[in-house]
């Protein structure tokens, strides 16, 4: 593979090739003059940015979606230099290994005041990537110089291991604690310290550097639709209440124990919280640490426009500080553009952050979403299906403010976004061969943290209790497979139970009720009821989460 296609080669005797590995084409095109120049498309139809004619082979830059260099496996981004070779027409590689010119990872070090010479890798201060790369070179070595190296993820999960340690020792402490409060009541000025490991702000500014970029390299890597297998968790909204994740941790399992071999983070990880950084840090740690046993969906607030209405974006400056707050948050708000948009359980549960909205879209749709995803990437009218994965709200079968609980409805979320009925869910789960669709997003007055609704077709989980003074508890739902068919020849079934963390405000009233001479029940803190055994329930009031 030592030859590449020279501008004669590009062109077939019709005047156009078709080049398969990088999804574009070359054209003879005239010039006003009469002259005849070559000019590339994309597969898209676009005009390819720059064409470099040069003496013995053809640069392209492609403005279609990242490739992989066939020498070295490393990405080829849409828009970087590359080459064809013109004997293997499906192969492609990238600047490095082409014609041209080689950067090495080295360099000799004279010291004059020793009189010695060493070799010594290049640093990355002196390495200017743009943004994407440094994203999806994922962990990959290159004959040139190496971002995202071996040596980096190392490093990354090394960091992760320790956070992970840090967080079951707060765990265990906010468990054994005498006295439940709420969230925002739990202040330590070191709690962000505390969990990273760090001693000062620097250090926790690098070690989370390390965590965002580490997490981002594995979402790019990964599917838009993760696929996992029972027994698994799923954590509802969560926003930035750090006290309320390890409780919950604490009373039911941490994640990769056999209380809890597998979690999913169905979004919405931060905004309005108290510790939104801390939780991010704690997710990203997780994910880094048990690549294959921690899962995110994308919600909602995962995205840099609604973290700056919310909140995140003022707590990341905070706990930063004013000169590089903003550039870890923009660090986060790409990581973000990255995250999958779904998961599903033994090809059974779907698990999405708000909703289906009209339904009329399959489960294998979801693998051909390209990303990033960034805020104006999700308005997009193409994209509208993509935009209420995050944002659409189902119409309770019991609710008396819909005179119709059927169809698809417009949301008062905002004008892109669907409300949506029993018979659009019974529809896409019998064309998709589900059993079981699981979403967030809404938090409910008094509520369990949980709802059964559509025909037990639908459930919603939410994790962050007391959100926004709902005085609501907070669920996971725990899904296990049973060990057998419950009869001869049948299929073995999952099985889903809420598992809920008492709300505060209903403790304190409970408490107040048994002072003054009322009989008060069991404290939710211990239920562990059967998901089959609950009804849906009204809300009077739900927040837009």
């Amino acid at each position: 593979m030592n030859c590449f296609a020279t501008y004669e080669e590009c062109s077939s005797s019709e005047g156009e090739f078709e080049d398969v590995a990088a999804g574009s084409r070359m054209c003879k095109v005239p010039y006003d003059e009469g002259d005849t120049a070559c000019r590339a498309y994309c597969a898209c139809g676009k005009t390819l940015k720059r064409v470099a004619k040069l003496p013995d082979h053809a640069a392209l830059l492609a403005c279609s979606s990242s490739s992989q260099c066939n020498r070295c496996d490393d990405a080829i981004l849409a828009g970087e230099l590359h080459f064809r070779c013109s004997q293997c027409r499906d192969t492609r590689v990238c600047k490095n290994c082409g014609p041209g010119v080689y950067i090495g990872s080295t360099f000799d070090m004279f010291d004059k005041a020793t009189g010695e010479l060493a070799m010594q890798d290049v640093p990355s201060k002196v390495l200017h990537y743009r943004k994407s790369r440094l994203v999806l070179r994922a962990a990959k070595k290159t004959r040139g110089v190496s971002i995202g190296s071996d040596d980096t993820d190392a490093i990354a999960l090394k960091a992760a291991e320790q956070v992970v340690e840090n967080a079951r020792g707060l765990m265990k402490e906010v468990h054994d604690d005498k006295v439940d409060m709420s969230d925002k009541d739990w202040f330590h000025e070191d709690t962000l310290l505390r969990l990273l490991g760090a001693s000062s702000r620097a250090g926790a500014m690098e070690i989370s550097e390390l965590l965002i970029a580490g997490a981002s390299r594995i979402f790019a890597a990964g599917p838009t639709l993760q696929e996992v297998k029972a027994p698994c968790k799923i954590f509802g909204d969560t926003h930035g209440q750090l006290r309320d994740v390890l409780l919950l941790f604490g009373c039911f399992g941490f994640p990769g124990t056999v209380d809890c071999p597998v979690v999913v983070f169905n979004g919405d990880v931060v905004d309005r919280g108290a510790h939104q950084v801390e939780l991010l840090m704690l997710v990203f740690a997780l994910k880094i640490a048990m690549p294959d046993k921690v899962f995110i969906n994308r919600g909602n607030h995962e995205d840099a426009h609604m973290n700056v209405k919310y909140g995140f974006n003022k707590a990341v400056i905070q706990a930063m500080g004013p000169e590089q707050g903003p550039a870890i948050f923009e660090m986060i708000g790409d990581a973000f553009s990255y995250l999958p948009l779904a998961t599903r359980i033994n090809d059974k549960i779907l698990i999405v952050h708000g909703g289906i909205g009209d339904g009329k879209w399959d489960v294998h749709d979801l693998r051909e979403v390209k990303r990033p995803l960034h805020h104006p990437d999700l308005q997009k009218d193409s994209n509208q299906w993509i935009w209420n994965l995050l944002w659409s709200d189902p119409i309770e079968d019991d609710d008396a403010n819909h005179h119709e609980t059927f169809g698809v409805h417009e949301s008062p979320r905002g004008p892109k976004g669907t409300n949506f009925g029993w018979d659009v869910t019974k529809t896409f789960c019998a064309r998709n061969g589900l059993s079981l669709i699981v979403r967030s997003h809404q938090s409910k007055q008094d509520s369990l943290g949980f709802d059964i609704m559509h025909e037990n077709l639908l459930m919603r989980v939410f994790s962050a209790r007391d959100y926004e003074g709902h005085g609501n508890d907070g669920s996971v739902l725990l899904i296990e497979q049973e060990a057998a068919p419950r009869r001869e020849g049948q299929p073995v079934m999952l099985t889903v139970r809420p598992q809920v963390l008492c709300s505060t405000t209903k403790a304190h009233r409970q408490a107040a009720g048994s002072r003054d001479g009322h009989p008060t029940k069991t404290s939710p803190r211990e239920y562990d009821g059967a998901a089959r055994s609950e009804q849906p329930m009204s809300a009077s009031r739900s927040a837009i989460a």
